[in-house]
């Protein structure tokens, strides 16, 4: 068997893993401790050398922009008013928190089964719902699980 003129050379020493007709990092998956110091010093220039550097680095990052808060409907204003003025109890908000949550599930549940007889429906799509809704039971007995 020869080789062709226009295969890439192996490296004449040293490790090197082979996957798939390309030559792969050979410190893939190994430990930062544990790489060679020559290619580690290589890959190295964004850590800092000492704790003050290391602080003044934490100090130079951008603050992370927050998430702009979400504008209420009407529908919603009006509830959250209505809310205020009744003076409701724990116990009585928990069973209107209950009541939501049973809602939302009961969406999500008819929305996975709507998906699930849908041949054109994305199988990630119908399993993103269902982990949503399965968030929403946990929820839901959680918030069952609490006595006021």
């Amino acid at each position: 068997m020869s080789q062709s003129s226009d295969s890439p050379r192996q490296p004449a020493r040293g490790r090197y893993r082979f996957c798939g007709g390309r030559f792969v990092d050979p410190n893939e998956g190994v430990h930062p401790e544990m790489v060679d110091l020559d290619a580690a010093a290589a890959g190295s220039s964004g850590i800092p050398d000492s704790p003050d550097a290391l602080i003044a680095m934490q100090e130079n990052k951008p603050e992370r922009p927050e998430k702009p808060e979400r504008s209420h409907s009407a529908k919603v204003k009006q509830v959250l008013d209505l809310m205020d003025k009744l003076e409701t109890s724990a116990d009585d908000d928990q069973q209107i928190a209950l009541a939501i949550l049973r809602q939302l599930e009961r969406f999500h549940d008819g929305v996975v089964e709507e998906m699930r007889d849908d041949k054109e429906a994305k199988h990630s799509q119908i399993a993103a719902w269902a982990v949503d809704a399965d968030r929403l039971m946990h929820c839901r007995i959680f918030l069952e699980s609490i006595d006021l």
